[in-house]
């Protein structure tokens, strides 16, 4: 239990960091063109918000670990290639519609909707990649 919880705990940071370092750093000028949104209009947001912008970040991507931990432990993932298609198939059957449905009806660019979904596949392989390396051999949640 306790393993599995520092996976989740880990695989959460993971999932987040990685969103820094794919919009703040890889593809901060396109996100920012694409969300209408400068460099010093997301600073002053940064600094309004303070630390709690951090934590709140890390806070929402827990159930998100939670949720591919989920998945692999019912779908019996052992292997690597196992651990990636989990997340390649929560990544286009949950995210992927979410996406496109504020691409449909909200008007959000569709190079927003590949951006956004590039970061979530990309976060979820990193999220069951930590799994794969802490608790490959996990018990099923459900037998």
């Amino acid at each position: 239990m306790a393993r599995t919880l520092i996976a989740i705990i880990l695989a959460s940071l993971a999932f987040s960091l990685w969103g820094y370092v794919w919009y703040a750093t890889v593809f901060d000028d396109v996100w920012q063109a694409l969300i209408g949104v400068s460099e010093n209009d997301l600073n002053a947001l940064a600094v309004t918000r303070g630390p709690i912008q951090d934590v709140l970040v890390i806070l929402i991507s827990i159930p998100q670990a939670i949720a591919v931990y989920a998945a692999l432990k019912w779908v019996r993932a052992r292997s690597f290639i196992g651990h990636m298609g989990v997340a390649i198939g929560l990544s286009s059957l949950v995210i992927l519609p979410a996406l496109g449905n504020a691409t449909l009806f909200v008007g959000t660019p569709l190079a927003l909707l590949i951006l956004d979904y590039g970061h979530f596949l990309l976060g979820y392989a990193g999220m069951a990649f930590v799994f794969y390396i802490i608790c490959p051999k996990a018990k099923p949640l459900v037998n």
